[in-house]
């Protein structure tokens, strides 16, 4: 079992509609942000083994480079869930927004925690 989470700085539209946007590989509602592209170096840093799991990947990067500003997003295993505090403290200093998949809620920069069906991750 996975969770998927995305993050952008800021987009056209619903933060369901851009989630599911990004799913099907589409970044034209988002802007570019140097803080997209600094929560991305710190999570890489943070977790190395991450990169197995996050989007834009490098494969996606080599055609899209700007994408690596624009958006992250991530499906963590049940271990890798772990993450989830530190990972939504990094997205919230970097004042991003995003959405849980699983969940089928929206992640605000104030919030430090998202809520799941089975309950709410601090």
């Amino acid at each position: 079992m996975s969770s998927d989470f995305g993050f952008w700085k800021a987009g056209a539209g619903e933060p369901e509609e851009i989630f599911d946007n990004l799913a099907e590989g589409d970044t034209g509602c988002l802007s570019a942000s140097p803080d997209v592209l600094r929560f991305r170096t710190e999570l890489l840093a943070r977790w190395p083994d991450i990169r197995d799991v996050l989007e834009p990947s490098e494969h996606d990067l080599t055609d899209s480079p700007e994408d690596a500003a624009k958006y992250v997003l991530l499906t963590l295993s049940v271990r890798q869930l772990d993450h989830l505090p530190e990972l939504l403290a990094m997205a919230k200093k970097n004042g991003l927004v995003g959405f849980s998949g699983v969940a089928g809620e929206s992640i605000q920069p104030g919030a430090c925690a998202v809520r799941r069906a089975s309950g709410t991750i601090q």
